[in-house]
């Protein structure tokens, strides 16, 4: 019961920080609803996020879509509780024309990440940062499950749709960047 009182609250945090950020923005957030014990897969609920930015003479729209991926391994907790890793695809286009699509996973952090985190952590946060100087920037991370422990990253897209992961040193990039988090 824990876990889905977690997740919706989740749910209703990101609906309402998408809501106030624009008009335009979209959230969906998909849940079953039902309660799990121990022995089953918890699985973060199916999440999809859309919405635009202008940066100089381009309008970006970008989508982010999470789903609980069966085929990566399981994460399994120090109390024997096991989770379905997540898997995230960015899709952008600049001005209506196809620019960035990948799906990520934690593997392309792993060589960032502790031991401890490549083996008990699993990717659940992806959201906008901003747009400047001619980057977008997206915020990633890496969570233990059910845990605030987690390790950010920074995802940089060039005007070339080319990529960069760093770790995120800053410990609020909302403050930071004043932009509303999703």
């Amino acid at each position: 019961m824990e876990i889905t009182k977690r997740i919706l609250l989740a749910a209703v945090v990101v609906i309402t920080c998408a809501c106030q950020k624009t008009k335009e923005s979209q959230v969906t957030v998909v849940s079953d609803k039902k309660e799990q014990t121990a022995s089953e897969i918890h699985r973060l609920p199916l999440y999809d996020h859309s919405d635009t930015v202008r940066m100089g003479s381009h309008l970006y729209a970008f989508a982010i879509h999470r789903e609980a991926c069966d085929s990566l391994p399981l994460v399994t907790d120090e109390n024997g509780s096991r989770y379905a890793d997540n898997l995230y695809t960015l899709r952008i286009t600049r001005s209506g024309q196809a620019f960035f699509k990948r799906t990520f996973t934690k593997a392309q952090f792993a060589s960032k990440l502790t031991s401890d985190f490549r083996a008990k952590g699993i990717l659940d946060g992806f959201r906008f940062v901003n747009a400047r100087e001619g980057l977008l920037r997206f915020a990633v991370c890496v969570s233990y499950p059910e845990s605030d422990m987690s390790a950010p990253f920074l995802l940089t897209i060039g005007g070339d749709g080319s990529y960069t992961i760093t770790p995120d040193d800053v410990m609020d990039v909302e403050e930071e960047s004043g932009e509303d988090g999703v």
